[in-house]
């Protein structure tokens, strides 16, 4: 009885220090966002490590491309994908009347340089652009583990330079010492080394 006992406070111990993961104070339903981690790292874990089906990130990048968000035109906003030097982008232009040249972002989505893309960001790039009346660029980047740095430094740095061309830039009615680059997480580190490479 007294081993039987043992066994169980023990499991329940790993199991509860499986689950648990630190989350903000003040959360109202901790438990709930604990459970569900738990899952997703267990399933993560059986097809990574156990069945050999493929990687860990692979995984990941199934969880995170299960809403696809198709480049749907508003009221505000008129949204389309092109490409730029052969990487896929999103434009997102506003609808109303310029009252001059527009600002500009070019902004590249997080992800660890292995997730995500410009329709994990629609919902902000759109609010960007009408909020700011900016042309937003959002890059898709090729992702890792199959195309290794520095791949995404490369395509977001070449959209970059091709947008910054002076036709281009007319073409969308953008003012040249209006544009930025920006990102986060993993787009910020190459929003940064963007703006140290570029010459405008």
């Amino acid at each position: 009885m007294g081993s039987k006992l043992l066994c169980l406070c023990l499991l329940a111990a790993l199991l509860g220090y499986y689950i648990y993961i630190p989350l903000p104070e003040g959360m109202t339903e901790p438990w709930p966002v604990m459970l569900i981690s738990a899952v997703l790292r267990t399933l993560a874990h059986l097809a990574a490590d156990m069945l050999g089906l493929m990687n860990y990130m692979e995984v990941m990048r199934l969880f995170t491309t299960v809403e696809i968000v198709p480049p749907t035109s508003d009221e505000n906003v008129t949204v389309t994908e092109a490409e730029f030097n052969s990487v896929p982008v999103r434009l997102f232009l506003p609808r109303r009347a310029p009252g001059g040249l527009r600002r500009a972002i070019v902004y590249f989505h997080g992800g660890g340089w292995c997730m995500g893309d410009a329709g994990d960001y629609d919902h902000m790039a759109r609010r960007f652009s009408n909020e700011l009346d900016a042309v937003v660029v959002s890059v898709n980047y090729r992702l890792a583990p199959p195309h290794h740095f520095p791949v995404q430094f490369e395509d977001v740095y070449s959209v970059t330079k091709f947008f910054l061309q002076s036709k281009v830039l007319s073409q969308y009615g953008v003012d040249p010492a209006r544009v930025c680059v920006a990102g986060d997480s993993a787009g910020g580190n190459l929003a940064a080394a963007v703006a140290q490479e570029v010459r405008v």
